[in-house]
């Protein structure tokens, strides 16, 4: 029979948020290869920092370093505060993104073997003047709209901040 050293019962811990944008931390980035494609990839487990600033559920998004998937990680990039240049070629290392935050619009999704159990994902990541006028504006009301209004297909076609106020871009 199993055993094991009893202690006190804890709090369970939060696992799924109402869809909403709210300020995420990377936490961890490993970099991994594509089971099904083979292709290189960072996973990043972002935890969700609740309205009172306490930890939330995490959540996970896959950068896949490809040319079809090259948006998610400007976005990413973007979002954090990393400036980046069109037309450059980037060297992301998992370890710079760690402790990193970022805005994001967190969605949900069902499971893939019980689909009435349901999952907190990323839609997308905010950047530029709409990051800067959540945190200024929302940030102690999760439901407060972006300023500006999202494109139809918010997830592609966002053009990349190159000048984020504040960093330095060396030349």
């Amino acid at each position: 029979m199993p055993t094991y050293k009893a202690s006190e019962p804890k709090k369970a811990e939060i696992y799924f948020v109402k869809p909403d944008v709210y300020e995420v931390e990377i936490r961890k980035a490993i970099e991994k290869v594509s089971v099904r494609s083979g292709n290189t990839m960072i996973k990043l487990t972002c935890t969700i920092i609740m309205p009172d600033g306490n930890d939330g559920p995490e959540v996970w998004e896959h950068l896949t370093f490809t040319e079809k998937a090259a948006w998610k990680i400007d976005q990413v990039l973007a979002a954090v505060g990393i400036a980046i240049v069109a037309g450059e070629d980037v060297d992301v290392e998992p370890e710079q993104l760690i402790g990193k935050k970022g805005v994001c619009l967190v969605g949900e999704e069902a499971g893939s073997e019980n689909p009435d159990h349901r999952f907190n994902k990323i839609e997308r990541w905010f950047f530029g003047d709409e990051k800067k006028a959540w945190l200024s504006e929302g940030k102690s009301n999760p439901t407060v709209a972006p300023s500006k209004p999202l494109a139809s297909n918010p997830t592609k076609n966002i053009p990349i901040q190159t000048d984020v106020e504040g960093d330095e871009i060396p030349f």
